[in-house]
């Protein structure tokens, strides 16, 4: 949108941001749970000690005690395990015990997602433009609205924490590193406790299902939720998180990257609630897991995150269940602190897999073909053979030894057969025909006869997919089409080299879920508390849930009808002007007539806000001043600049024809004053 002043044109530019899959996974008993665990809640008039003593009589220790929560609360809970009792007899037991409030199964949770920014064109979710992604097409708008919404946001400096309950977070990874959350209070890999907080080393977060601090990913989910919370913006490199600006704890509660535990996870919620007590700035919890029976002891822990002034941002689950009637949990418990987030498509539909519930679950948010980050452990590879300036394409076998490569002889070894290895192979290739054997039988023979590395062509046409099956101390393996792999053949012995190594660039991966969903909620609500941070928790739930996008398929699904929608929460009445500036500047956040000059300087709200220029100050808006030098063919102009904007100049020596002449495009600010020279011919 440009703005013409009088004499030349400076015309601003807002700085807008140009900015393989899996199933969604099978369905779990409706409830599971630690054999022999339970956590328990004791009655206020029973101390610590008191609660000891009473579990000692029932032949139990305290396996965990939340500390935080047991303040918070006024009356004492924790973890206990017994070695000869089951679940159901140990809590049949405490149950008849005076002392003790509540006795619960420790459940298990289950994560509900199995299924430039140089990718941004594949995040349908950010910006749909109709284009397939990961297959099939999409309709045009049917998104976030994401460019939009950062073209209006606030600017500031403010760090926002969303804390991540999951598998872990690869906290290397080169699209996360930069937002990872630090703890500034504490030096790491020392050993020590420096802020006492009761935790050692907790640098990015920390890792509750093993007690260590190293909170990286145990498989991949986690990564892959934090990358679309807050993956790093324009730098030119692979995704874009919802918030960007963002930065994410890492609190990992699993040791296998598949389930968790409820003790687990109510550590990890009580750490960051006594974190964000302590000052570290947490708006959001993302909890992209569910599974089966209700706890009494998470729902309060949640509940004492919500009034520290943290929301919970939880998925509806991957069942094609309605809530209402059959529960999952955390998204079931209803509290006054939580998001419940289904799952939508490129089409703006509900997810065939997806969970929802007009009473129980609140919006939908994109959640199939989502993509993110993967941890850099689990890059793919690239491979392939060289034979003097031929390239053959080739794949890697999964499991696949890995190299940068290996120049050696290449021999013809048959099938694969032991016998079919000639003695010369020994320290060189052996090139493989596919057939007969496994894969792995054909590389572990190859590894036995001494070649250094295997070659597997096709017996049709293309190349193929394989898998050596277990990991284990494999040689390089890679293969190759039929084609190449004969015309290798024809000209052995030969000398070549083969490439099998991770490729760096491919750190992201395609998932489905409302797993998926949920931390497009939870960037939104990040994005919300950047641009509004004095409201509420119910202040900000409201501004996300009252202003998504109603859509016919959502109607009877989920509470407000309607899908996310990151533009409306900066401008609720979609006038243009952010909700935020009308109250920084007229002291109210909506009902700004954009096209009103309200300083009558000549330039409307609206331009005031492009230009960032006070609209209730009429000598503050964007003037150029001409200085002519002793050059007749050139003269310098000035204007006043805000900083993070950019100018477009153009001039016109006749003003009935308009301003035709671009002088310079793309200049950025260089507040409080820019300036520029136009050597053109006058």
């Amino acid at each position: 949108m440009n703005t013409f002043p009088r004499g030349m044109s400076a015309a601003l530019m807002m700085l807008s941001l140009a900015v393989s899959g899996l199933p969604a996974g099978p369905s779990h008993p409706a409830q599971e749970y630690v054999e022999g665990e339970a956590i328990v809640t004791f009655r206020p008039s029973a101390n610590l000690n008191d609660a000891q003593q009473t579990l000692g009589g029932h032949s139990l220790t305290l396996t965990k005690h939340y500390a935080e929560l047991s303040r918070h609360r006024g009356r004492h809970t924790g973890l206990v395990r017994a070695k000869n009792r089951t679940t159901a007899e140990l809590i049949a037991e405490l149950s008849q015990d005076p002392a003790i409030e509540t006795a619960e199964p420790n459940y298990l949770r289950w994560v509900t997602g199995a299924p430039n920014d140089t990718l941004f064109t594949n995040l349908w979710g950010l910006q749909n433009t109709g284009q397939p992604v990961n297959g099939p097409a999409g309709t045009a708008g049917d998104d976030i609205h994401f460019v939009a919404a950062w073209g209006l946001a606030r600017p500031t400096t403010n760090q926002f924490v969303v804390a991540v309950i999951d598998t872990g977070v690869d906290y290397t990874h080169p699209d996360l590193a930069g937002n990872m959350w630090t703890n500034s209070a504490e030096i790491p890999g020392n050993g020590v406790d420096d802020d006492g907080n009761g935790f050692v080393d907790d640098y990015y977060g920390y890792d509750f299902a093993d007690n260590l601090p190293n909170p990286t990913d145990s498989g991949f989910h986690g990564t892959h939720v934090a990358g679309t919370i807050a993956a790093i913006g324009n730098n030119q490199l692979g995704v874009i998180g919802v918030d960007y600006q963002a930065k994410i704890m890492a609190l990992r509660a699993s040791s296998n990257g598949s389930n968790f535990t409820t003790s687990v996870i109510i550590e990890a919620v009580q750490y960051a609630t006594m974190m964000k007590n302590r000052g570290v700035n947490i708006v959001a919890i993302n909890e992209s897991f569910g599974g089966g029976g209700s706890n009494s002891t998470e729902r309060a822990a949640m509940l004492a995150a919500g009034s520290a002034g943290i929301i919970f941002c939880v998925a509806a689950g991957n069942e094609t269940n309605n809530n209402d009637t059959v529960a999952s949990y955390p998204a079931s418990y209803r509290l006054t602190n939580m998001i419940v987030v289904a799952a939508t498509d490129q089409n703006d539909a509900l997810a065939g897999f997806s969970n929802y519930g007009t009473n129980t679950v609140d919006l939908g948010a994109p959640g199939v073909n989502i993509l993110s980050t993967l941890p850099v452990s689990q890059a793919g590879t690239r491979a392939f053979v060289q034979r003097g300036s031929t390239n053959y394409a080739a794949n890697a076998l999964a499991y696949s030894g890995t190299t940068t490569g290996i120049t050696a002889k290449v021999y013809d070894c048959g099938l694969g057969n032991p016998v079919n290895f000639p003695a010369a192979v020994r320290n060189n290739i052996a090139l493989i025909a596919r057939g007969t054997l496994t894969f792995s039988n054909k590389v572990a023979n190859a590894r036995a006869a001494g070649a250094r590395a295997a070659i597997i062509y096709n017996n049709t046409n293309g190349n193929f997919l394989g898998t050596l099956q277990v990991s284990n101390n494999w040689i390089p393996a890679i293969s190759l089409s039929q084609a190449d792999g004969l015309a290798l053949k024809a000209i052995l012995p030969t000398t070549a080299t083969v490439v099998n190594t991770n490729d760096p660039s491919q750190v992201y991966q395609y998932l489905d879920g409302t797993s998926m969903a949920a931390p497009h909620v939870s960037g939104a609500v990040a994005f919300a508390a950047m641009n509004f941070p004095s409201e509420t928790v119910t202040q900000r739930i409201q501004r996300v849930l009252a202003n998504v996008d109603a859509l016919p398929g959502l109607k009877t699904k989920v509470r407000t009808g309607g899908r996310l929608n990151l533009q409306r929460i900066v401008d609720t009445d979609a006038n243009g002007l952010p909700d935020w500036w009308e109250l920084q500047y007229f002291g109210h956040l909506t009902g700004t007539v954009p096209g009103a000059d309200s300083d009558h300087d000549g330039m409307s709200n609206l331009a005031e806000w492009l230009a960032g220029t006070n609209p209730t100050n009429a000598s503050s808006c964007l003037r150029l001043i001409a200085i002519f030098t002793n050059n007749p063919n050139a003269f310098v102009v000035r204007w006043p600049s805000v900083a993070g904007k950019h100018y477009w100049l153009e001039r016109s020596t006749n003003l009935l024809t308009g301003f035709n002449s671009v002088v310079q495009t793309n200049i950025a600010a260089t507040a409080p004053t820019n300036t520029a020279t136009d050597t053109a011919t006058l």
